[in-house]
């Protein structure tokens, strides 16, 4: 059930608040339900309340209506103390469910990478605008800006998808691959340089048939003769 009220938070089904009020809200939701995932903290009653009018209570979670049906769903009750004050309340006969909470932690984690993603999105794109920047286009397709600024504080990137990530690694093997490539050539062009070095400066060097010439036989001309060119 309280994945259906995080859901709502996430789409704003009930109430026209803004993507930053939303990461707002699911930060400090974050929070909440970490400290009630805590064995000794959930037994507090520090822990076990909010209070509507608090000031962070009142900024961050009541522009967003689906997150306090989100906290009734985990366990929390709406009660008033008598003295104009509202509170959402864990029942002091109530356990709290840990398993619950740390799994609704991850939940919050999730969502938050959601809604905070296209914030981050944003935040590039602004970044951006005031930066000259270089687009190239790899074999696998991926586009890759270069931005000095942009790239040091946000990434180009963003949220990448399972296939931009896939294309990622391609990108990353094929690189490698090349490295490979350019340090094994370097390794055989200093290895003839040497044998070239021996050739001509020593004078106990002397020719003589290769391992791979010597198939059969005591020579290539064996070999030659038995299975042709």
């Amino acid at each position: 059930m309280a994945g259906v009220h995080l859901q709502d938070l996430i789409l704003e089904t009930k109430g026209p608040s803004t993507q930053e009020q939303k990461v707002d809200c699911l930060k400090l939701l974050s929070v909440v339900i970490k400290n009630l995932g805590d064995e000794v903290k959930s037994l507090d009653p520090k822990y076990r309340q909010l209070r509507l009018s608090n000031e962070k209570v009142a900024k961050k979670i009541i522009p967003c209506p689906s997150a306090i049906d989100y906290l009734k769903a985990i366990g929390f009750q709406e009660v008033d103390d008598g003295e104009a004050s509202k509170y959402l309340r864990i029942p002091d006969d109530k356990s709290v469910d840990l398993a619950l909470m740390r799994s609704s932690l991850l939940e919050l984690n999730n969502a938050l990478d959601i809604v905070g993603g296209g914030q981050q999105k944003k935040q590039t794109v602004s970044a951006s605008s005031s930066n000259i920047t270089e687009e190239k286009k790899t074999p696998e397709g991926i586009i890759i800006q270069s931005s000095k600024k942009v790239s040091s504080k946000y990434p180009s990137t963003g949220k990448l998808s399972e296939k931009q990530k896939a294309r990622l690694l391609m990108e990353k093997k094929r690189k490698q691959e090349a490295e490979d490539a350019k340090a094994a050539r370097a390794r055989n062009i200093a290895m003839l340089k040497q044998d070239k070095f021996v050739r001509e400066n020593d004078e106990n060097w002397k020719s003589g048939v290769s391992s791979a010439c010597v198939k059969s036989g005591d020579g290539i001309s064996t070999f030659r003769d038995k299975y042709g060119e």
